[in-house]
Formats: C-alpha cells, sequence, structure tokens
C-alpha cells in the first residue's frame, strides 16, 4: 500500500505557476537582463550660493503674491502710508491700558493663564461687530485729520486735548518730487512706483505719475501713498503751547501801499511824478514810509531765492540721472560731473549772497522797528537773559553742592555751554523767526573764541 501511494505522489504533475511582478518563484527562470534594475544614481547635495537662495526664494514669493487672496494680505499686514504709520506702528491699545492700569507690571513673559487674569481684571471686551469697526474707522480718520491740520499750521484750531492720542512724531507732508509706492486701483489694482506731481491739501490727495507705461498720472488719497525713502517727522513738542500773544505795539506798522504799474501810467499826477526814476536812481528817499534801499533789498532777495529755486530743481534732476547712472552700473561724464560742481559753487555763491542780503534787511527792520518805537531784535535779549540764567545757575549748584571750581576758564566754559542749553530750550519752546536763531550762532562762536584751537572741532 505503501509503495502504491509513494508511486502515485511521484506521477503526480508539478503545478504550473504564472509568473507575474508579485509572484516570484524560485523554481522558475530569472528576469531578462534588460528588466533587471539598475541601482539609483547617488546624489550629492551640493551647496546652493547666496545669490541662488534669493532667486529661488524670489521665484516663490512671485508665484505667492500672484495669488489675489496672499496679494491682499501683504498689502494689509505690511503696507502703512506715511500718514498712518505713526499712528498704527505705535503702542496698541492693551498696550495703554496695561501701562495705564498695571504701571508695576515688572514683566511681560508671562503664562497664558496669567494673562487671562490680567484681561479678566480690565473687564468684557466689546463684541467685535460691524458697529466696532466703523467706530475704529471713525477714530482713526479723526486722527488723519488732526495730523492735516498740524502738517498745514492750523494749530489754531486744535487744543491740548485734541493732541493727548497723536503719536509723538508728526510726519511731515510729502513734496513734489518725492518718490513713492501708491496703491492704485485702475486701471489695475495693486502697488505701484511713481513721483509726486502736485499736492492738493484742500482734498488730502496727490498727484502722481506711475513710472509704469501706460498708468499714467492718477489722484491717490494721502492715506494710500507710502514715501520710499525714510519719512520725516517733527517732535509733537514742539507743536505744543507755541503760541504767544502779539504784542499791541505791532499794529501801530501799517503795511505798504501797493502801487501797480498800471495804475502809475494811467493816472495824469503820478505818471509825471519822479517816482519811476526815484526807484531806478537815487535811493535815498522812501516810498510808502519805506526806504527805497529796504525795497530795493527786498527785490534783490526775492530774485535771488527765485535763482536758488531754479538751481535746486537743476540739481535734483542731475541727482535723478546720476541714480539711474548708479543702478546701471554706469560711470558718470566728466562732462555731467564739471556741470554739477559748477552748480554746486553756484549755489554756495548764491547762498553767501543770500545772506549778505538777508543781514541788509535786517538791518533796515530795525530802523523801521525803531522809528515806531518797537525793538524787535530778540535775539540779543535772548542770549543775554540765557546767559545770566546760566550765571546764577552756576553759582547757585555749587554753592550748594560746596564746590569751588578752582579754574576761571573751566567756570567760564562751564557756564557758556548752560548758557547754551538754555539757548536751544528756549528756541525748542517758543515761537521765533530765522533771525532769533543768530542768538545761537553768537554763543557758538564765542564758545570758539575761548577755547584752544586744537578743540575747536568739537564745538
Amino acid at each position: 500500500m505503501s509503495e502504491d501511494s509513494s508511486s502515485a505522489v511521484k506521477m503526480r504533475p508539478t503545478r504550473n505557476v504564472k509568473r507575474n511582478r508579485r509572484i516570484f518563484n524560485s523554481n522558475t527562470q530569472s528576469e531578462s537582463p534588460r528588466k533587471q534594475s539598475r541601482p539609483a544614481p547617488l546624489k550629492v547635495d551640493v551647496p546652493l550660493t547666496a545669490k541662488e537662495v534669493a532667486q529661488n526664494n524670489g521665484l516663490r514669493l512671485r508665484n505667492l503674491l500672484k495669488l489675489p487672496k496672499a496679494h491682499k494680505w501683504v498689502r494689509y499686514e505690511w503696507f502703512y502710508s506715511s500718514l498712518d504709520y505713526p499712528l498704527l506702528s505705535g503702542e496698541n491699545d492693551f498696550q495703554a491700558v496695561l501701562k495705564e492700569n498695571f504701571a508695576d507690571l515688572g514683566t511681560h513673559l508671562m503664562r497664558k493663564s496669567e494673562w487671562t487674569k490680567i484681561r479678566r481684571l480690565m473687564g468684557k471686551p466689546r463684541r467685535c461687530s460691524a458697529a466696532f469697526f466703523q467706530e475704529e474707522r471713525d477714530v482713526l480718520e479723526q486722527r488723519r485729520h488732526k495730523i492735516r491740520l498740524i502738517q498745514q499750521r492750523k494749530l489754531t484750531e486744535l487744543t491740548e486735548n485734541d493732541m493727548k492720542d497723536l503719536p509723538d512724531q508728526i510726519p511731515l507732508p510729502l513734496i513734489i518730487g518725492t518718490k513713492v509706492t501708491a496703491l492704485l486701483r485702475k486701471p489695475q489694482d495693486g502697488l505701484y512706483a511713481g513721483t509726486i506731481d502736485a499736492v492738493d491739501t484742500l482734498n488730502n490727495t496727490y498727484r502722481i505719475t506711475f513710472d509704469r507705461a501706460g498708468f499714467g498720472t492718477h489722484t491717490i488719497p494721502d492715506y494710500e501713498v507710502l514715501s520710499n525713502r525714510l519719512q520725516e517727522t517733527i517732535p509733537l513738542s514742539s507743536f505744543q503751547q507755541r503760541t504767544r500773544p502779539t504784542p499791541r505795539y505791532m499794529s501801530a506798522v501799517s503795511p505798504p501801499h501797493r502801487v501797480s504799474q498800471l495804475q502809475l501810467d494811467s493816472d495824469p499826477l503820478l505818471s509825471f511824478a519822479p517816482l519811476q526814476s526815484r526807484l531806478l536812481g537815487d535811493q535815498s528817499g522812501s516810498i510808502g514810509g519805506f526806504p527805497i534801499k529796504f525795497l530795493v533789498q527786498i527785490t534783490k532777495l526775492s530774485k535771488s531765492l527765485a535763482i536758488k529755486k531754479e538751481k535746486i530743481d537743476e540739481l535734483k534732476s542731475m541727482n535723478t540721472k546720476a541714480e539711474k547712472f548708479d543702478t546701471y552700473l554706469e560711470p558718470l561724464s566728466v562732462e555731467f560731473q564739471k556741470r554739477y560742481a559748477y552748480n554746486v559753487l553756484e549755489l554756495e555763491e548764491l547762498n553767501r549772497r543770500l545772506e549778505e542780503q538777508l543781514s541788509m534787511v535786517q538791518v533796515y527792520s530795525k530802523e523801521l522797528s525803531r522809528s515806531q518805537g518797537i525793538d524787535v531784535d530778540s535775539s540779543q535779549l535772548i542770549k543775554d537773559t540765557c546767559d545770566s540764567d546760566a550765571k546764577a545757575l552756576f553759582e547757585r549748584r555749587t554753592a550748594e553742592l560746596n564746590y569751588t571750581v578752582q579754574s576761571p576758564q573751566i567756570a567760564e566754559l562751564i557756564t557758556r555751554l548752560t548758557a547754551m542749553l538754555l539757548q536751544l530750550k528756549t528756541v525748542s519752546e517758543t515761537d521765533i523767526n530765522a533771525h532769533d536763531l543768530r542768538s545761537i550762532q553768537h554763543s557758538l562762536e564765542d564758545l570758539r573764541s575761548t577755547t584752544d584751537s586744537a578743540n575747536g572741532r568739537c564745538v
């Protein structure tokens, strides 16, 4: 029986297994050499250069900004106009309340549970609603209006309470020729570079010519314009408490009566009067109560200022060309450099001439003020007052500290430096004209005369 069973096992045919990719039978034939898997090539990581990394990041950023939602998100998150940046970059309401109610809080590195406790102590916050957002927009628009009034020097329309919610630094208005980035709605929505061509303070807009071809010139609100350069600001304290009453005796000076050339020619009496010859020839008389020499100096000063404005515009145009040459890595021509240097020298000569003419106008102004019984030369008065106050302050402090300065030169230097600081404080707190600033220049000249020549660069 066992022999029959063994023979049956031997006679059983072998199972034919179909070859496929998933089942591999060792008894079957091996795969053809064409289908054998080749070893993967060895990859070596080559470090990228900084330029290649920047290019890759630039491509990724460009692809991201192609998405409308991503473009709007970047604009809402990072684009602040020159008018809104001081308002929105400062501390928020939560930081202000935290500073006011928790002044003794020594650190801001706290756990979430501790911050939750502080928020509960502040009270229940407002619900995020359309009315809340509208109120925030109204507050922002009011603060913008206050900054515009300060920029236009309309301080009489503001009170001290109105300035409490303004930032410490007030941005100056943008001028014509400033390179800016503006938000344009049509013909294509986006941020584009341009140049300010006109300023409309009545409607609070800028007339901007865009650099991209085909966009032309458009009127953009001031809260959608950002300067490409660092925004110039001025401290808010310089606008506070700067109004001082005008003396009553200033009303005694009557403005000159303007007489046009047409009136001179048509008038039967004045047309034959020697008025025109006196303006061009003899300058010893007066017109309308003002000396002819004074009027001549005013005319020269006006013409010099007009010429200086033309030179400044020409230099501005040349600076723009120089920036373009520098951008394209092109050298400046010798002729361009000579012309630029010539304009700079002419501007320096104009400044010297303007200083002389301003001095002459100031001399005649003093004569007119004396004839009216008015003393308007406050520069020397400021200097004398600050010198006496500095001397009294030095003597009082040395007496309080029971200390005596042995060297009289050092004591004099300390007194002069203290007087200089007092003059700067007086100038910053009062509304004075440009001539009153000469007191500071006189003090600097006195300091240079009393110091050694080796230390002259420090003064």
